[in-house]
């Protein structure tokens, strides 16, 4: 018999404790005998662990457990989480990013039980983890019925990181440490990942530190429509009927030739095509303090640092028509879907503007959490703790975009712009046809473009068009939590075995500011969003000429070539085909983006956009109490039932939305506009488990669940449109609009849960279960009515306002199947294989219809989800192949201009990924990973399949790493 493995020991105690399981004397003997019992480290302790976990639980929980120190299964923790049954995430340049659980993004984060104040989620509600470096971790588990213990803030699920403590490994020291190389298919760049972890404990004192630190280069391809990438925002729906005067219309051409001009066509404002190179740099500290003080007592100290700097550098080509009208793409292949509304299959592009463009935008992250606690246990039967837990985030992003024309201007009327020194050329050396005929082909698996002309290869026909800095942001957050909790445990234990109590505090805060930066142009210092050459500066309350009725251009002629070595030629499109390449401006030129504003329009000055601009404060007061208990209905049962009551004092200052300002400056910030409310929710839970037999279980569970808004919805600035009194000369308030709506309530939800478990031992489990997400109110445009003051700060009357106001509710129910076996007991190598599989089928209603009258499912849900986990694991080698399937996914309601209807929607989607270790001794570990190895592509469409809005393509990664543990 083999030694067990301490590390094994550690992490399936830490699994254990973290579900809150009460462990009795009996077990806890059961537990002494099972140490002489080999466990064996690697994926297979990993799964036996979380089926331990899963089975011992108080309520329905899936979890991922490292296989390692410092080795989650996958790149990234969203990557692992996308294992468990009815996790879904999205992809940020290939890596796992934001989840939902079970459909919905109302998910709540807390690190080893208590609130996680992230950077990449200051003022939204789902998580993101593309900050967090995933060696920190030991695990994570996602509770799915929750208990009246547990802290509430989450619709479908709550997803608990767990990091390591120095008291989880044998006494003595224990170090670990991995370094990996890391590439990708496209970005053909050489990584670096390292991190390590030291922990030292005397059974009595203990310390422990944990450091990772990693850079990536990731490619990413975008192909489709221009300004895609979350919603169909820059796309209409033009008539074949109407006049030249109409720019929503093909001028009055029959265009399919039927006889009739009744049809209209999905028309886009360009096409583009670009590739995409993410930079991340993350670094990621834990720090942790244990000691023993005797008489019961032993406290925590621990700290949990982020920080990432991210470049997202994009370049490509585009053709438009700028933004004279929709139908100046013919379509020449086309398809009826609807009554007059017809798909585009292939477009000729007849545009006015060749183009191509640089943009960089710079992303930087950081996040500390701090978490000090007390806890009593003197082997009595009351047990307690007191928490204090502290955190802070910031997240800014800043970007920088130049449009770089290939054409003179005349297309446009820009050819020889004014300016103080006389007309000059905005472009001299561009083409001067009036349009560029190309043809875009949507047919196949990817875009391509035919008709491109040779002009692209004179670097001498390029100038800069336009350039700007715009919808940059900060945000920062905090928050403050105190909590105690106790638990009594009942000598007699005739139904109610133990009662648990506590109180807890939060304060949280969030601010957003938006803005853009402008730059001041002309005598006066004209503030100027758009630096570019058909922006005549003969705006009404700052202007630009020589007062005579002529009025110059804020941008200036800069011809591209005078960027000198920082031009690069793209020909990497990804699966674009057609396109011979591009001369654009290298956009790690502008990483340093003031600077690089600064050298091309001096001064740049921040401006703050009022209208998404906003502070939010949160104040809760919760109380829980919860029975748990032990009977007998012809099997043993258990289970837990409680109440936690929430009392949410929420404030919410908006920004008032001013008049508007010439050159695309935001709108004058007409100042501050406070709301405070209070409200109660009352949350009751009640946990069921039947033993029907030793090796199944059958749980059932209900709970009400509750979850704050993303904060822009409650936050988004307020625009009151005012009209003068001629009686009294007061500017009045007439009407508004809200980005946000502070009367807004938050998520709330009953859910039903009802699932079977059968063990087959340690290594092998069966499980089905149903749920039902009934939630109570939906989020919808309508009217409220507001106290707005005038324009001299007197409030006189109530107004209209048009914003978000709550809705009808939706509802979510679906099956999970899961199943987890290793089969050791079969004959010879054949016992070394196992599997972990499960599929989810969650089908929603969200309440709303599409343009054909079918029922939507909420935004981001996908109704089937597959998993499927291959292993094989002996004394020296272990190999890993992953196999993810998500159905197609509501993006965005009601997308194009004009028309209210359309549904963007994702494809499905598969993805494959594996890995292969072998055991070079007992302490050093060789491994490969590969992740997206079939280089799977994402597909956006606008209702029906043959109308595709763009293609997003990641490239394929492969990771080769030493681990060393002693």
């Amino acid at each position: 018999m083999a030694k067990k493995l301490p590390f094994a020991q550690a992490v399936l105690a830490s699994s254990i404790a973290a579900c809150g399981v009460s462990v009795s004397p009996l077990v806890a003997a059961q537990e002494d005998q099972a140490l002489e019992e080999v466990i064996v480290q690697g994926i297979r302790m990993s799964q036996e662990t979380a089926i331990n976990t899963k089975r011992d639980a108080s309520s329905i929980v899936d979890s991922i457990v490292a296989e390692d120190i410092g080795k989650l299964p996958d790149v990234t923790i969203s990557d692992s989480l996308q294992r468990i049954t009815g996790i879904q995430i999205r992809r940020s340049a290939g890596e796992g990013s934001s989840i939902n659980v079970r459909g919905m993004p109302q998910v709540m984060t807390t690190l080893n039980g208590e609130s996680y104040m992230g950077a990449g989620s200051v003022t939204t509600v789902q998580p993101n983890f593309n900050d967090i470096p995933a060696p920190l971790f030991a695990g994570a588990d996602v509770y799915k019925s929750p208990t009246a213990s547990q802290l509430s803030g989450g619709i479908t699920g709550m997803v608990n990181l767990r990091t390591h403590r120095p008291m989880d490994f044998d006494s003595g020291v224990t170090t670990a440490f991995s370094a990996e190389g890391q590439t990708g298919r496209d970005s053909e760049e050489t990584d670096s990942s390292l991190s390590g972890l030291f922990a030292w404990n005397n059974d009595r004192v203990g310390t422990l530190l944990s450091v990772s630190a990693s850079n990536v280069n990731l490619a990413n391809y975008y192909m489709g429509m221009a300004g895609g990438g979350s919603d169909a925002g820059w796309s209409g729906m033009p008539s074949e009927a109407g006049t030249d005067a109409d720019n929503w219309n093909y001028h009055g051409n029959d265009m399919n030739g039927d006889g009739d001009l009744d049809d209209s066509y999905i028309a886009y404002q360009g096409h583009s095509a670009y590739n995409q190179f993410v930079e991340r740099e993350r670094l990621g500290l834990n720090g942790s303090l244990q000691a023993d003080l005797g008489n019961g007592f032993d406290v925590v100290a621990e700290f949990f640092y982020t920080q990432m700097d991210e470049h997202d550098r994009s370049a490509g080509i585009a053709i438009s028509d700028k933004w004279q009208q929709w139908g100046w793409a013919d379509p020449v292949v086309s398809s009826q879907a609807a009554d007059h509304i017809n798909t585009v299959q292939v477009y000729e592009a007849n545009g006015r503007r060749l183009k191509s463009y640089s943009d960089v935008k710079v992303t930087e992250s950081e996040s500390t959490n701090v978490n000090i606690e007390l806890n009593y246990d003197n082997g009595g039967a009351f047990i307690g703790s007191a928490r204090l837990v502290y955190g802070e985030a910031e997240q800014s992003r800043l970007n920088s975009y130049v449009d770089i024309d290939m054409a003179d201007g005349s297309q446009w009327g820009v050819q020889y712009p004014q300016y103080a020194g006389g007309a000059q050329a905005s472009n001299p050396g561009g083409y001067s046809d009036p349009y560029q005929s190309i043809t875009v082909d949507y047919r196949g698996d990817q875009p391509h473009w035919s008709g491109v002309p040779d002009l692209v290869r004179n670097l001498d026909g390029y100038s800069i068009g336009a350039v700007s800095s715009e919808n940059n942001y900060d945000r920062e957050g905090d928050m403050t939590i105190a909590r105690f909790d106790g638990s009594y445990e009942f000598a007699e234990q005739n139904f109610f075995t133990s009662m648990d109590a506590g109180l807890r505090y939060s304060d949280r805060g969030a601010e957003n500011t938006q803005y853009h930066l402008l730059a001041p142009i002309g005598d006066d210092g004209c503030l100027v969003r758009w630096k570019a050459t058909d922006v005549v500066m003969s705006g009404g309350a700052c202007s630009f000429g020589d007062g005579d009725g002529t009025y110059y251009t804020a941008g200036k002629p800069i011809s591209l070539a005078s960027f000198g070595s920082d031009v690069q030629w793209v020909t990497d499109f990804g699966g674009v085909t057609g396109i011979p390449g591009v001369y654009t401006l290298n956009p790690s030129a502008m990483d340093n983006v003031l600077a690089f504003q600064n050298s091309l329009y001096a001064n740049n000055q921040r401006a703050v956009i009022p209208g998404q601009t906003y502070a939010v404060n949160l104040q809760e007061t919760s109380a829980y109490l919860q029975a748990n208990f032990e009977t007998e209905l012809g099997v043993p049962v258990t289970g837990n039932v409680g109440l936690r009551a929430v009392q949410t004092d929420l404030e919410v200052e908006q920004r008032v939305v001013g008049s508007s300002r010439d050159y695309g400056a935001p709108e004058v910030d007409g100042g501050a506009f406070v709301t405070s409310r209070s409200y109660t929710d009352l949350l009751p839970s009640l946990n069921l488990a039947f033993d029907l037999r030793e090796d199944l279980i059958l749980r059932a569970a209900y709970a009400k669940t509750t979850s704050p808004l993303n904060l822009e919805q409650w936050g988004g600035g307020l625009s009151p449109t005012y009209a003068i009194n001629s009686e009294t000369g007061v500017f009045e308030v007439i009407g508004a609009n809200a980005n946000g709506n502070p009367e807004l309530d938050p998520w709330r939800a009953d859910n039903f849960d009802l699932s079977l478990e059968y063990y087959t031992g340690n290594s092998g489990m069966v499980s089905i279960g149903l749920f039902l997400v009934e939630v109570d109110s939906f989020i919808e445009s309508g009217t409220i009515q507001m106290d707005l003051p005038d324009q001299d700060g007197v409030v006189r009357r109530t107004t209209d306002v048009q914003t978000n106001v709550q809705g009808d509710g939706g509802e979510l129910s679906g099956v999970e199947v899961a199943v987890k076996q290793a089969f050791d007991f079969l004959p010879g190598v054949w016992g070394n294989f196992g599997v972990d599989a499960n599929f989810t089928y969650s089908p929603s209603d969200s309440g709303k219809k599409d343009i054909d009258g079918n029922d939507l499912p909420f935004v981001d849900n996908s109704e089937k989800l597959a998993n499927f986990v291959g292993w094989y694991q002996d004394d020296k080698l272990q190999a890993r192949i992953a196999y993810n399937y998500r159905s197609e996914r509501v993006v965005a309601f009601d997308q194009v201009w004009g028309t209210p209807g359309l549904t963007l929607m994702q494809a499905p989607t598969a993805y494959v990924d594996a890995s292969v270790s072998y055991d070079i001794n007992d302490d050093i570990t060789v491994y490969l990973n590969g992740s997206n190895l079939t280089g799977e592509t994402e597909d956006y469409y606008l209702q029906w399949e043959n109308q595709k809005a763009w293609q997003s393509v990641y490239e394929p990664r492969y990771t080769l790493g030493v681990r060393a543990r002693f």
